[in-house]
């Protein structure tokens, strides 16, 4: 089996340049390639196809934020497009348990006190309206118990609003149910005021500082791939070797999306054995790819080719609509590589200082041409 490379398109270009020296020759200086043996081979133009199979990482134009928070009210929920101004999330800052916590105390100290003269003024008995609010506060409550031992689906939050909502009303229409309440005016109004002061300060709403698409998937990878310029092969390779993306911080983080056309792949291919140059591609050239799970093609275009001692990074732009890839970070690709060029066998190939090149025959002796090897493959 013989070996042969095929050469990239920086070869065409030297061998314009060589044939406008050596004018007359060209035919020569195109076909044949001589060794100093005195054997003669004539290149072949070679159409080939191949795939390359390999892991990639997904890159966005977003920006990212991260607030101190301990519970989240959720108001686009991630994958909707959003505008400037837009909200996003109401955000309930640390303490605001304790803070929600000692209002619902007090709440109950000051029903005790209006059940007790709503009682003596009804004979003993408690108001339908009163006891019917009660019993769905009570059962409120026991929705919030199973929802936060992790034993249903419903929305803490939401609960924990709709608590306040209740506990307002029942004291508002015992309130109402009483000639004179003036015994518990003071209390009454230092609870008011406490409402206030939790309603003010511990939830605010966070607003979208962008357009484009929100996500609360966050991986802390978003501000180190932002610059794709500057992406290196252990950067890159370190992603990938990530066993899992879920940030660990007790921040609440998001992102909003700004480009919703355009995302980038990065991967990196091996340099340790002549089969891995069969992953190298062409700058500047684009190439058909399929992402595992998803049935579109999609088209990347070399922007980038990085050589390093641990790999070749090359990163890809893609013009295409960004949702199906929204929360996505490493994925699995194939490259359809199809490529026309002239082919030598490998032993033609010589290095200097790690720089490929052939030996040209002619007339006038021998011109070592760098080349650029795009694709090694067997016969």
């Amino acid at each position: 089996m013989e070996r042969s490379f095929r050469l990239g398109k920086r070869f065409y270009l030297i061998m314009i340049a060589l044939a406008v020296l050596l004018v007359g020759i060209v035919v020569g200086v195109v076909v044949v390639l001589q060794e100093m043996t005195g054997h003669i081979r004539r290149m072949s133009v070679k159409s080939l196809y191949s795939e390359i199979e390999t892991r990639a990482v997904i890159i966005r134009e977003e920006q990212s934020f991260s607030e101190s928070a301990s519970d989240a009210k959720i108001i686009s929920f991630s994958g909707s497009y959003v505008q400037e101004g837009d909200d996003i999330v109401v955000l309930y800052p640390y303490g605001y348990e304790s803070a929600l916590t000692t209002i619902c105390s007090k709440e109950t100290d000051l029903y005790a006190k209006l059940e007790m003269q709503l009682r003596t003024l009804n004979g003993g008995v408690l108001p339908t309206d009163v006891q019917s609010m009660t019993d769905d506060i009570n059962s409120l409550g026991n929705r919030m118990r199973l929802a936060s031992n992790g034993e249903s689906f419903d929305s803490y939050t939401e609960m924990e609003e709709r608590l306040i909502t209740l506990l307002k009303e029942r004291r508002d229409l015992m309130v109402s149910m009483l000639s004179d309440a003036s015994t518990l005016a003071s209390e009454i109004k230092d609870l008011e005021l406490q409402y206030k002061a939790f309603e003010t300060n511990m939830a605010h709403t966070v607003q979208s500082s962008y357009n484009g698409y929100v996500s609360f998937y966050t991986d802390s990878n978003e501000e180190p791939l932002k610059d794709v310029n500057q992406l290196t092969v252990s950067q890159v390779r370190r992603v990938m070797a990530a066993t899992s993306f879920a940030s660990d911080s007790e921040n609440f983080s998001y992102r909003i999306v700004t480009n919703r056309n355009i995302f980038y792949i990065a991967f990196v291919a091996s340099t340790t054995t002549e089969a891995d140059l069969s992953k190298r591609l062409m700058p500047g050239q684009t190439y058909p790819f399929k992402i595992k799970g998803i049935e579109d093609v999609f088209n990347g275009t070399v922007i980038s080719e990085k050589d390093a001692s641990n790999g070749i990074l090359y990163v890809l732009s893609v013009s295409a609509d960004v949702r199906p890839l929204l929360d996505a970070r490493v994925v699995d690709i194939t490259i359809q590589n199809t490529a026309t060029g002239p082919c030598i066998p490998t032993d033609y190939i010589e290095y200097s200082n790690g720089v490929p090149y052939v030996s040209i025959k002619s007339d006038y002796g021998y011109t070592p041409i760098a080349v650029y090897i795009a694709v090694s493959y067997g016969e």
